[in-house]
């Protein structure tokens, strides 16, 4: 859902099914041997916003980060933002302040690598928007060459290839697994030879339905096609966005979020043991809830399409929930909280996408930014 406006809603959110028990979290040792190889670390997602801040402005979003436990931000590195008007024309000062301030509090980045501007898009895709994929494979691989040799400088080695590409608000046309792993290759090729330390995502697959009209892919699909096509090779790991509105992220409904990761029929751990890809990471790099928007909120864990959106305290049990839950996922190394701040207020009764914030428009947290930093914690003292 993250990345440049585009006027998108989010992905669909939670399952809206019969709600069952939630699951039974394992404590460390119980865990299956081997199947975490890295300790569960967290972070807090911001899309598009950190570049244009205000340095106090910045200054303050990241300094949440730190209060909250996380030792994660991920960012939009947007090559539209970089070099909107021509190939030779760069402005890198703002996300240089944002490399540099990270790294003053010692906060890893997660760069996410897409976006095209105008001057180089396909001419084929019928949209305005910077989702458009480039007509030119080989030139986002030289501005991916030029941004990994800048910010692996300043500490920044963990790149994703795109974001979202199994829906087509952000593939516009629809999902193409062929075109975007061609593209993931090139990219993936000049990230590595740009940062030998290079930690490689495949772009955050959206928690979507496969659709006969081609609009949406599944994650798990996209990833069956991707890894089919050889994408495995060009990545560490893959990233995955799941969002609830009406269920705690624990909760068993047989196609729940996280049952998608592992659970599910056809989860993403299944595709990757079938292409016997069990090493690559899962990346969990926007987990959230909405507050506000259209429609009806729910207080409690009640199933029901007419229900959009949380209240604030049950989206703080959402939060604490999807920290504890996560261990059991054995799989799963990283889970970034999205996102940082609500972009509208709540009398704007706008899409829920501008309302997934641990804080509210002006400035005042809500009762997940608390929820999210305890969990945290607790998670660190258990384990």
């Amino acid at each position: 859902m993250a990345g440049c406006a585009t006027g998108t809603d989010p992905a669909p959110g939670g399952a809206t099914g019969t709600v069952a028990a939630p699951y039974e979290l394992p404590s460390a040792a119980g865990r299956t041997e081997g199947k975490r190889t890295k300790p569960l670390d967290f972070g807090l997602a911001y899309s598009d916003t950190l570049p244009w801040m205000s340095d106090a402005d910045l200054a303050r979003a990241l300094d949440d980060a730190v209060e909250l436990g996380t030792t994660w931000i991920r960012a939009d590195l947007a090559w539209t933002n970089i070099q909107p008007d021509s190939p030779t024309q760069y402005l890198w000062e703002r996300f240089d302040r944002v490399a540099a301030a990270a790294r003053e509090r010692d906060l890893s980045v997660l760069a996410t690598l897409g976006y095209t501007p105008q001057w180089s898009r396909d001419h084929a895709c019928m949209t305005r928007h910077s989702t458009c994929p480039p007509a030119d494979n080989a030139r986002f691989a030289q501005f991916a060459t030029e941004a990994v040799t800048r910010y692996a400088a300043m500490g920044v080695h963990a790149w994703q290839i795109w974001n979202e590409p199994n829906i087509s608000g952000f593939w516009p046309g629809g999902p193409d697994p062929e075109r975007y792993t061609d593209m993931l290759a090139q990219v993936s090729g000049a990230v590595r030879a740009a940062d030998s330390e290079a930690f490689v995502l495949l772009g955050g697959l959206a928690n979507a339905d496969t659709e006969g009209g081609g609009k949406r892919q599944s994650a798990a699909d996209f990833l069956d096609r991707s890894l089919k096509l050889g994408a495995g090779e060009h990545i560490d790991g893959i990233s995955f966005h799941p969002f609830w509105r009406t269920l705690l992220p624990s909760t068993k409904t047989g196609d729940s979020p996280y049952e998608r990761v592992d659970g599910a029929r056809k989860s993403l751990t299944a595709v990757l043991k079938a292409y016997e890809q069990t090493g690559l990471e899962i990346w969990l790099t926007e987990a959230g809830s909405p507050t506000h928007g259209r429609g009806v909120a729910a207080d409690s864990e009640q199933p029901g399409q007419d229900l959009t959106h949380a209240t604030d305290d049950f989206q703080a049990r959402i939060t604490a929930d999807a920290v504890r839950a996560a261990d059991a996922l054995g799989a799963v190394t990283k889970v970034f909280w999205y996102s940082h701040r609500d972009t509208k207020p709540p009398e704007a009764n706008a899409a829920g996408s501008h309302y997934f914030g641990l804080i509210e428009y002006t400035g005042e947290h809500k009762p997940s930014f608390d929820a999210y930093r305890d969990a945290i914690a607790d998670h660190r003292a258990q384990n």
